[in-house]
């Protein structure tokens, strides 16, 4: 530490200023720099509905005696699709099961979530004609994009005489990257 003194001398108008230092007293630097540094991971996040679900399809209300297909898009958040966001310049795969109820492979709704009753389905992925079962759908996301809305389509085949009740399935999707 150091000490500083003034001298006036008498009649005399000088002012003297001395600095005087310490033993081991160092001057301080005035300047010095550090590193800021991130490290970037991949990674994914994807919308839920209200339920904290990917989505859900409502093939709709339709007679105990109908015949034919009925088709509904996955809706999540009032988009169709899930929506996923990744780190730009990477590919992502998403994958889905069966469902609870499939038989020989084949999702099936099951009434009031049982097995009791069953109506086949097929799902739809990204557009595709060919059926969604267990293979994986691969999306890019290029520099400078990191969202993307991946379309699922559901359709169900309807027999006639079928049990009234809900049908439903739960079909588990997994995003890997």
């Amino acid at each position: 530490m150091g000490r500083v003194a003034i001298w006036l001398m008498h009649g005399v108008r000088w002012l003297a200023v001395a600095l005087v230092l310490m033993p081991g007293a160092a001057l301080a630097e005035t300047s010095k720099s550090f590193q800021v540094a991130a490290d970037i991971v991949k990674g994914c996040f994807v919308s839920t509905n209200g339920a904290g679900q990917w989505g859900q399809i409502n093939l709709g209300t339709v007679s105990g005696i109908a015949r034919g297909t009925v088709s509904a898009d996955l809706l999540s958040t009032s988009v169709a699709g899930i929506q996923i966001e990744c780190t730009p310049s990477m590919t992502a795969t998403v994958s889905a099961d069966t469902g609870n109820h499939a038989v020989g492979g084949v999702r099936q709704m099951g009434l009031n979530g049982t097995s009791s009753a069953l109506i086949p389905y097929q799902l739809y992925a990204d557009g595709s004609s060919t059926p969604w079962t267990t293979q994986s759908v691969s999306l890019t996301f290029v520099a400078g994009a990191t969202k993307r809305v991946l379309p699922v389509r559901g359709t169900a085949t309807l027999s006639g005489a079928m049990v009234a009740g809900t049908y439903t399935d739960t079909v588990r999707i997994t995003l890997s990257w």
